[in-house]
């Protein structure tokens, strides 16, 4: 299980920090060592620097500090030096260290977290924005990113009712989702007369669906009503019953043709999603499929890992049992597949997988 710790709290790890930070980024030992003693007695928020730890070995981490080397002197704090492993990436270690310096900073008093990086791509994953060229010491300008500061976990409805009017640049411009969503699409070759889609959001999974049923009608449950307002403001035409609420609560009346979810389900547990995957299984005609395009993990220990990260953010909030917060436990595809047989699935297949995402079929 990794951890991370505060070194201003664990100062038997300032000598460990010092040689990894300089070590890994090549940077004067000199340079880590004072800001990282600096964190042991200062009376200003930052700095502050953060290990990840393995069985007490240090397997990556990161810093917050006032400024690193850039004229923009108004934005503060910036993310410094966060590194992992070679050994040990690829399990969404890098991400869990963002997400800690957001939560970090909130504490901290701070709305907003910046950083400098020539990197293209990466932070954006994880809903840093790309704010424009800026001045550094060097001379040579450098990209700047920033990041709200994470305020514990949010209701569910109202993150989604904020991000309705971003939300499809942030799936296809941000995340490139476009293979995603055409593989969705090409998963249903059969014509559909009625769709069921769990968390349609804005509907960016009908859009290629509608070109090719376009008599399609679709019950689309969703807990945000400004994403479902976006969704019916894309297809006025379409026959479109769309229910503001959770799909564990909304009766499914009716037998639909195939039951559609997408980027949906990956915020709940196991014992909740078995509920839903028989409520789904009744829901389909014999013969008829579910399909699951949602985020995966690749190992169990990290399935569980994030379960109780949820666990401990609920119960540190006080967040009652049954209330819909937002945060990302995503399952490994082999748990999902479990699941949807224990429902009743006589099979349930993974039709395509990418690093961190996986589309399944089940079949009634």
């Amino acid at each position: 299980m990794t951890r991370i710790i505060n070194v201003r709290g664990h100062p038997e790890w300032i000598d460990q920090a010092t040689d990894f930070f300089s070590t890994r980024w090549g940077i004067d030992k000199s340079l880590y060592e004072y800001s990282i003693n600096a964190s042991l007695s200062t009376k200003y928020p930052v700095p502050q620097w953060y290990l990840m730890l393995r069985d007490d070995k240090i397997i990556g981490g990161c810093g917050l500090i006032d400024n690193d080397f850039m004229i923009r002197t108004d934005f503060c704090p910036w993310l410094r030096g966060l590194y992992i492993e070679p050994a040990e990436r690829g399990q969404h270690l890098g991400e869990q260290l963002l997400e800690h310096s957001r939560v970090e900073a909130a504490k901290l008093g701070f709305k907003k977290v910046y950083l400098n990086t020539d990197h293209v791509g990466y932070y954006e994953k994880y809903n840093w924005r790309y704010i424009g060229d800026f001045a550094h010491t060097s001379g040579v300008d450098t990209r700047v990113y920033e990041a709200d500061a994470v305020y514990g976990l949010e209701e569910m409805s109202a993150v989604f009712d904020i991000r309705a009017n971003t939300y499809d640049s942030h799936m296809i411009d941000d995340l490139g989702l476009d293979e995603f969503y055409e593989a969705i699409a090409v998963c249903i070759d059969t014509p559909i007369n009625h769709l069921l889609d769990l968390g349609c959001g804005t509907g960016l999974e009908l859009e290629r669906l509608f070109a090719k049923f376009p008599d399609m009608e679709v019950t689309g449950i969703d807990m945000s009503g400004e994403m479902l307002n976006r969704l019916k403001g894309k297809f006025p035409d379409k026959k479109l019953r769309l229910i503001c609420g959770s799909y564990f609560d909304v009766g499914f009346d009716g037998v639909y043709d195939c039951v559609l979810s997408t980027y949906s389900l990956h915020h709940f547990s196991e014992e909740s999603k078995l509920a839903l995957y028989k409520k789904i299984h009744a829901a389909v005609k014999p013969g008829s499929v579910f399909i699951f395009g949602d985020y995966t993990v690749a190992t169990l220990e990290r399935q569980q890992e994030l379960l109780l990260i949820n666990d401990v953010k609920r119960r540190e909030q006080g967040i009652e049992d049954g209330a819909f917060y937002h945060f990302d436990t995503p399952f490994t595809a082999e748990t999902e597949i479990q699941l949807m047989k224990s429902a009743g699935f006589v099979s349930a297949d993974i039709i395509k997988q990418w690093d961190n995402t996986s589309i399944i079929i089940a079949r009634k």
